[in-house]
Order: structure tokens, then C-alpha cells, then sequence
């Protein structure tokens, strides 16, 4: 895989963008953790974490700021838009 930040960048959007699409558009919160709204992005932050790990050991420096920097935006959307209180 390319060590390029865009990619780093998309690959780390990917898992937060389906958890909201999951969240957003099916049932699935509700029926397996109806009282942790947000474990669901959790799960994605998780999984992103993991890709950062490879992604780190493998010498790709720059595809590991990009999962990382996603990684944050999707946070701070997620703080904006639910209106939690840091």
C-alpha cells in the first residue's frame, strides 16, 4: 500500500462513516446496545486504531497521520453534532 496521507485520510473515514451510516439508517444500535448509544463509534475508533498500529509498523508513516487525523475530525464532528459537553 502507498504511504500517502489522502489514503491514510480515507481509509480512517471509512469505519466512522459506516458506523453513522449504521447508526443513522438502521436499527442496529438499538437492538444490540439500546442503553450505549455511542459504543457503536466506538467500535470504529477502535478498529481505526488497530489499522493505525499496522499501519505504523509497516513503515508507513504518512497513511498512519491520515488514519489519525480522521480519526479526530470524525471525534470532534461527532462532539459538534451531538452537542456533549467536554
Amino acid at each position: 500500500m502507498k504511504n500517502n496521507f489522502w489514503i491514510g485520510l480515507g481509509i480512517g473515514a471509512a469505519f466512522p462513516v459506516l458506523a453513522h451510516v449504521l447508526v443513522r439508517f438502521t436499527d442496529l444500535a438499538l437492538h444490540f446496545l439500546p442503553e450505549k448509544p455511542m459504543a457503536i463509534y466506538t467500535i470504529a475508533v477502535l478498529i481505526n486504531l488497530v489499522l493505525l498500529r499496522f499501519a505504523y509498523r509497516s513503515g508507513s508513516d504518512h497513511l498512519g497521520k491520515g488514519i489519525i487525523a480522521s480519526t479526530f475530525l470524525a471525534m470532534i464532528i461527532y462532539l459538534i453534532t451531538h452537542k456533549i459537553t467536554v
